[in-house]
């Protein structure tokens, strides 16, 4: 029977197979053997970190590590394994309080790899340690310090910021030793307005810089503005206005002003039309002799007053002329208010005129009048002191010098 089996056809071809199949398991055992290696560099990845923030949680160390594994698979799959498409997962979601933590990973390998065609020996480390904090942010201020210089004729402004505070969050601990960030300007000969995106430094309450490591915050770089503005000495002047007798023109009228000049800050074309500044008028009818008035120093919204000095002092001093004091009886009142009754109560008045000695004492009283204009009262009954002018007729080298006034009554 046996020999009838094996000279059978169907024989030969079941042993063809088998030996196939015995040979192909060979070869491929051969071919494909088991392997044993290391995969180094697996980066270790946190899940469950909402969770941790909405406790204000945070991983202060210990977030970034790696993971070695010691792996048995044969020679295919190894040629699918990278450390990066194995991952290594710590789940952080029942951490509820800061402290030290070593937790265990997860191992996860890729899809097309099943995980009992590898085998783990070992892996380094074996647990992951970190370090959980307090989470905390807050808001800061941003201050400039400027280490460079401005070109001659020139001043620098103040620093503003665009932001103005920065967010700064992270491990509290050190977020409370952080006082304020600080931008650093460092230019030479800055003659133009410096504007640009700078980056900052955390600083402590002492002043001094905080290594950033473990702090975040809501912007990189701070809008740093910086003006810088032209220089010019600007002197002072008044107009003098004729009157008194004396002309602005006259020799006899000497004018100091203190301080003659100040130094004024502003753009360059703001500058370049700007020659004096006239701090006002002085009616050369109101001076007696020397006198001095005091004007506010006031410049256009452009510019700036470097010098700080809000105030001028002007003395004006009349010297070379003559003067006399007549007593004027001509009192005129015009312009009566409708329905009252409007009589002088002073009946003389002095008035010192101003001129060459020899006009001064050509001129006699009956050559001055004096006009009480009332349009402009109120009229109530009684006495009341108004203003008058005197007018000189018949001179024009003598001036009436100074403000007068009489008192008036108004009946119904």
């Amino acid at each position: 029977m046996w020999k009838r089996i094996t000279e059978s056809k169907w024989f030969y071809i079941v042993l063809s197979v088998l030996l196939a199949f015995i040979l192909w398991i060979y070869v491929g055992k051969e071919a494909n053997p088991v392997e044993t290696g290391n995969l180094r560099g697996v980066q270790v990845t946190f899940s469950g970190m909402e969770k941790l923030e909405e406790r204000g949680l945070m991983i202060s160390e210990g977030e970034e590590q790696t993971v070695t594994l010691s792996l048995q698979a044969r020679r295919d799959v190894f040629n699918r394994l990278d450390n990066e498409s194995v991952t290594v997962t710590v789940d952080l979601s029942s951490i509820t309080e800061p402290g030290e933590y070593s937790l265990t990973y997860r191992i996860d390998y890729p899809r097309t790899v099943t995980n009992d065609a590898i085998q783990l020996r070992s892996s380094t480390p074996e647990k992951i340690s970190i370090t959980v904090s307090l989470w905390s942010s807050k808001e800061v201020e941003v201050r400039g310090v400027f280490t460079g210089s401005v070109a001659e004729g020139y001043q620098k402004g103040e620093f503003s910021f665009a932001p103005e505070t920065v967010m700064v969050s992270g491990q509290e601990e050190l977020v409370s030793q952080v006082s304020y960030v600080q931008v650093t300007v460092n230019q030479e000969d800055l003659s133009s307005t410096y504007s640009q995106e700078t980056p900052f430094v955390f600083m402590d309450y002492s002043g001094n810089p905080i290594v950033s490591s473990g702090l975040e915050t809501d912007t990189q770089t701070i809008l740093v503005t910086l003006p810088v503005v032209q220089l010019k000495e600007i002197p002072l002047t008044v107009d003098l206005i004729a009157g008194g007798g004396v002309t602005d023109t006259d020799t006899q009228v000497e004018v100091s002003i203190e301080p003659e000049s100040i130094v004024v800050s502003g753009g360059e074309d703001d500058l370049e039309a700007l020659k004096e500044l006239n701090l006002g008028s002085v009616e050369l009818y109101k001076v007696f002799g020397t006198d001095t008035l005091t004007f506010p120093i006031q410049l256009s919204s452009e510019l700036t007053n470097v010098s700080g000095i809000t105030e001028a002092t002007v003395t004006v001093k009349i010297q070379g002329l003559a003067t006399k004091t007549l007593e004027v009886d001509n009192i005129e009142i015009i312009n009566k208010p409708d329905g009252y009754t409007v009589e002088p109560v002073t009946q003389t008045r002095s008035v010192q005129i101003r001129g060459t000695q020899e006009a001064v004492d050509a001129v006699v009283a009956t050559q001055l009048r004096i006009v009480a204009d009332l349009k402009d009262i109120t009229p109530a009954t009684g006495n009341q002191t108004v203003p008058v002018k005197v007018y000189l007729d018949g001179s024009s080298d003598v001036g009436v010098v100074g403000d007068y006034n009489i008192v008036i009554s108004i009946e119904r």
